[in-house]
């Protein structure tokens, strides 16, 4: 166990601000539902670190609380799944929600939207609108629900909610304090935080074969509630349904400045999230182009500093200067970047006359130019100079 470990444990057993949550205080309108809530926050707050928050990371959390909305779905009367989302758009009363696709996914088909689906989505006040899907993507798992309100939220009164990609999340590096949020599905609609760590290990998110995912260490919940629905059947009761009760998944997880840099999706043990940048990529592209042309790149990447220690002793000292890049840790036979020349271990440091310091803003600079034949540079173990490419960017296709 490391000293930081054993130092923050100390500091979490001896804090004076720890304090212990108090027993929810008995409201009549909620009393149907607390049979459900609590369990669920219960099981939230067994992991210390999302129980004991300290100031910072509330303050962080309130800047962006309003606009962490929770939300079902239902296929005719059977519910499909209940996650969170942001509101990311807000034009007067029309707003669009970015949350996790699987609110939307056939439970036969996992590659395919639900028959007569019917998606409802909870403010922060308690307020509920019917939502219509805008559009989504399964592979990146991202939907964009829209919902019209009676009223402008508070805060939108002067000017829209714009998401825009945290300028910062091109410098993300290991051990940066991040917070995963989602709002629970029931009465009253509690605000959830769940701090944690970017994090280098290799995101594993075995439900869905996205490269694009990061990770982070925080500790949201997914857990099996056995709920009564009572259908009308016969005048008889209904039957027992399992349902997943998710609280962080398809919310924002933000750093302590409360800018939203990621999109959470849980996972065993960790959470998965696709980055903003990525994600706002998408939404733009949609609302400019009504879809999105993403590229196939090719190869896997990932940032230099996940690169083993040997392979940097034998770049850096040839290029002292460069500390940031995107490693290729391996090219797909056949692909462009083949065709391009680029190999295993190359470090990409320049893309279309671009600097490039992170995977994030090499996949933006090739999305921005899907079909166009580009310059790029690397730099090779085997050479004292930058290898000057050219390559095309392929889009992605439904065999890629």
């Amino acid at each position: 166990m490391g000293f930081d470990v054993i130092k923050r444990e100390w500091v979490e057993d001896f804090t004076p601000w720890k304090r212990e949550p108090k027993e929810d205080s008995y409201c009549p309108d909620v009393e149907r539902e607390s049979m459900n809530v609590k369990p669920k926050r219960r099981k939230f707050y067994l992991y210390p670190q999302n129980r004991h928050l300290d100031a910072y990371t509330k303050r962080a959390a309130l800047t962006v609380s309003r606009s962490v909305v929770s939300r079902e779905s239902y296929s005719g009367e059977e519910m499909i799944f209940q996650c969170s989302g942001t509101i990311i758009d807000s034009v007067d009363t029309c707003n669009i929600i970015l949350t996790s696709a699987s609110l939307l996914r056939c439970s036969t088909n996992r590659n395919s939207v639900a028959d007569n689906i019917k998606v409802i989505v909870h403010l922060f006040d308690g307020r509920s609108f019917d939502g219509h899907i805008e559009s989504y993507d399964f592979h990146y798992n991202v939907a964009a629900i829209k919902i019209q309100l009676d009223t402008l939220l508070p805060g939108t009164e002067e000017k829209s909610i714009q998401l825009r990609p945290h300028s910062n999340s091109f410098d993300l590096i290991p051990g940066v304090s991040v917070i995963a949020l989602g709002r629970l599905n029931k009465k009253p609609y509690d605000i959830m935080a769940a701090p944690g760590e970017f994090s280098i290990d290799r995101c594993d998110y075995d439900d869905f074969d996205c490269k694009e995912l990061f990770m982070a260490t925080c500790k949201i919940t997914i857990a099996t509630s056995f709920t009564p629905f009572f259908l009308k059947k016969k005048n008889s009761l209904s039957h027992l349904h399992l349902l997943w009760w998710i609280c962080g998944d398809g919310g924002p997880l933000i750093n302590h400045f409360g800018k939203v840099i990621g999109i959470c999706f849980h996972d065993v043990g960790s959470t998965a999230f696709l980055p903003i940048n990525i994600a706002s990529i998408w939404w733009e592209h949609h609302k400019k182009y009504g879809q999105s042309h993403p590229p196939w790149l090719g190869m896997e990447v990932t940032n230099l500093y996940a690169a083993d220690l040997e392979l940097l002793e034998r770049i850096i000292p040839k290029l002292p200067d460069v500390l940031k890049g995107v490693i290729v840790e391996e090219v797909v036979a056949g692909s462009s970047a083949e065709s391009a020349g680029i190999k295993h271990n190359d470090v990409i440091i320049q893309f279309g006359r671009k600097r490039i310091h992170s995977f994030l803003e090499l996949f933006e600079n090739m999305w921005n130019n899907v079909g166009e034949s580009m310059e790029l540079a690397v730099i090779r173990a085997s050479h004292d100079v930058p290898v000057h490419l050219r390559m095309v960017v392929e889009e992605v296709t439904s065999d890629k």
